[in-house]
């Protein structure tokens, strides 16, 4: 079989599970999220199950895409700045890189607190969170400094499209939480009913829930921006990156049902949409990588 059809094969067959997938979502949806999460009733009350380890992929879920993001954004301001004719101008494009670093560092230290069920509230307590966040960012800006300038080059476009499909996944499937407004089966278990249960092809329109689509899957997806980044004879090591990229993904997914934080067809719609920009991103990092080549 020539590469050709092999990936025309590989694409069929993807495109196969994944409508069988959104096909079964569609009918068993509240029962597959059940089962994994460990949904019981006593009787009077409902209660869930959850699995450590579910919980722990909660919180490295929006870490992984928050300092890949991060690092994208100084790796594409510090490649950048070599652009500037004056002192002042590079340092001032790679101070400002630093802003959008401690902020996505701040989301993910926030969601953490959130997930641990730590108060943030008082003075201590938000000058503690701040200074972790600084510290990570400015941790984050000194590694990229210490890149070589001629590496930082090369992984100027690779930054630059990752970073763009980082801030499109996150506008579109934000955007699309907030339409849909599908509650998640623990909400229903904190209001100890399942009446609220509506199947994804039923949106709620902004009833303040946000199950539908799955953002931490969404999120995990970007790491297959990562093969982008090998050049030189790193790159024999693309498949292995991609693979382990989908293994993540699919380890990211599951936990979110055994979470009870989503349902199938909300990690299947994640996935789908946030393959299709990074594909569509990756299309156009090869293109804009060609004319560079070309010319």
């Amino acid at each position: 079989m020539n590469p050709k059809t092999k990936k025309c094969s590989l694409k069929l067959g993807a495109s196969a599970a994944l409508a069988t997938g959104i096909t079964l979502a569609s009918r068993f949806d509240l029962a597959i999220s059940s089962t994994l999460a460990g949904l019981k009733f006593n009787g009077k009350y409902f209660t869930l199950d959850v699995p450590t380890f579910a919980s722990t992929l909660e919180i490295i879920g929006e870490w992984a895409p928050s300092v890949l993001a991060a690092t994208s954004a100084l790796i594409f301001a510090s490649a950048g700045s070599e652009n500037c004719k004056t002192q002042t101008g590079k340092v001032a494009a790679r101070a400002g890189s630093f802003i959008p670093a401690m902020g996505l560092m701040a989301y993910a230290s926030s969601k953490t607190a959130e997930y641990l069920n730590y108060s943030l509230g008082g003075i201590m307590g938000r000058m503690m969170f701040a200074a972790f966040s600084f510290a990570i960012a400015a941790i984050l800006y000194l590694l990229v400094g210490k890149i070589p300038p001629e590496v930082k080059k090369k992984l100027f476009l690779p930054a630059a499209y990752t970073l763009a499909a980082s801030i499109t996944v996150l506008l579109t499937v934000s955007t699309l939480k907030t339409v849909w407004g599908r509650t998640r089966l623990r909400d229903m278990v904190d209001d100890n009913s399942l009446e609220s249960y509506t199947p994804w092809y039923k949106p709620n329109f902004f009833a303040g829930e946000y199950s539908f689509p799955s953002g931490h899957t969404a999120h995990a997806t970007l790491v297959l921006m990562l093969s982008k980044w090998l050049y030189g004879k790193a790159e024999k090591y693309r498949p292995a990156v991609t693979a382990l990229g989908y293994g993540f993904i699919a380890l990211m997914a599951f936990s979110r049902l055994a979470a009870g934080a989503h349902f199938l067809s909300d990690i299947l719609f994640g996935f789908i949409i946030a393959l299709g920009i990074t594909e569509y991103f990756k299309m156009r990092y090869e293109h804009h990588s060609a004319k560079v080549v070309i010319s």
